[in-house]
């Protein structure tokens, strides 16, 4: 959808080394043109990853250890974890703060860099 690729060419271009908050936030703004449903936003943000995870842009991690499996497996685990839209639970937000990403996420990103570097989030 071409929808889509406008809103990844964005999110990767304003999101570049930031953190998974930092993207959630970035397709948010970039999905304001074209939808502010939030399903749409959520499965906009699992596209981008997913898409992000195949181009080896991206590696999901915790604890200093890249997490095995296929891409498929890694975001289903993603999805599994992903909060209850709307929650009463601060540490559920997305938004403001994004506390989720910050207390409750399974993962985090790390950028992979065209020389081989790793950029931890």
């Amino acid at each position: 959808m071409e929808n889509i690729d406008k809103i990844y060419s964005s999110v990767v271009n304003s999101s570049y080394g930031l953190s998974m908050g930092a993207i959630w936030q970035h397709i948010c703004i970039a999905c304001s043109e074209f939808s502010d449903d939030y399903l749409f936003k959520k499965n906009v943000f699992f596209d981008v990853l997913a898409r992000l995870l195949n181009e080896n842009k991206i590696k999901l991690a915790a604890n200093g250890t890249f997490w095995s499996g296929t891409i498929e497996e890694q975001l289903e685990i993603l999805q599994t974890a992903w909060p209850q839209y709307p929650s009463d639970d601060e540490d559920d937000d997305l938004d403001d703060y994004g506390m989720w990403f910050l207390v409750k996420a399974p993962a985090g990103v790390v950028w992979l860099t065209s020389d081989g570097r790793e950029l931890w989030t």
